[in-house]
């Protein structure tokens, strides 16, 4: 990763309000500091045909099976960078819930570090102005000048969102007293109707074997 001599280019313009929504409380914790504000950087005379600076993400393992997690958990996540001729000031990570559109901050503007992590305290969350919903949330790292949107450039810092997890919220524990499933009663009344009428169908055979001794002794006696 290669440090940026001055040159003449201007830098991407920052990110606007929009891509940074204030829907999670941000409560994650990273390796990286927060990145002081300074004057805006020159940015050097990248070979066009180079491509984009891009995430490596180690932690969870990108071929693991799919990743589930419970709402209210520590989650940490762990990455390092491949093809960056142009270090970023900061950078973001956010979580985008699929089910209702939100970005949840996960942390803002930390200093960049070759070997990166984040721990998302997501208990924290309850009192976001969104909640965690149950849905699927793609993990989204990005160039804090550049915002969530900007676009792909040959040395810099790509944004990153490839992987996918999903959350969950576990039911409260019901005691085995109180439990009512509400789909045995059909079953119930079933089994009772079955014995019902395997009690109606013995009665009706030995009724049946009773007259049939019956008449089978008397024609007996005529004889």
């Amino acid at each position: 990763m290669a440090s940026s001599p001055s040159a003449t280019d201007s830098p991407p313009s920052p990110s606007s309000s929009s891509d940074r929504n204030n829907g999670g409380s941000g409560t994650g914790t990273g390796t990286g500091t927060a990145a002081a504000s300074s004057s805006p950087s020159k940015s050097i005379a990248i070979d066009p045909r180079l491509p984009a600076g891009g995430v490596q993400l180690i932690t969870p393992a990108p071929l693991a099976v799919p990743q589930y997690y419970k709402i209210g958990d520590k989650l940490t996540f762990g990455w390092n960078y491949t093809s960056l001729s142009v270090t970023p000031s900061a950078i973001d990570i956010m979580a985008s819930c699929s089910l209702n559109n939100n970005l949840y901050t996960i942390a803002l503007n930390q200093s960049l570090q070759p070997s990166q992590a984040v721990t998302w305290d997501t208990g924290a969350e309850a009192t976001a102005s969104v909640p965690l919903a149950m849905a699927s949330y793609t993990l989204v790292i990005y160039d804090a000048t550049k915002g969530v949107s900007g676009t792909p450039s040959p040395g810099y810092l790509a944004t990153f969102n490839q992987f996918q997890f999903a959350m969950y919220a576990p039911k409260q524990y019901t005691p085995a007293s109180d439990y009512r499933c509400a789909s045995c009663s059909g079953a119930v009344m079933g089994v009772a109707l079955d014995a019902h009428a395997l009690g109606f169908m013995l009665a009706m055979f030995g009724i049946t074997v009773v007259s049939f001794t019956t008449f089978v002794v008397g024609a007996g006696g005529l004889c």
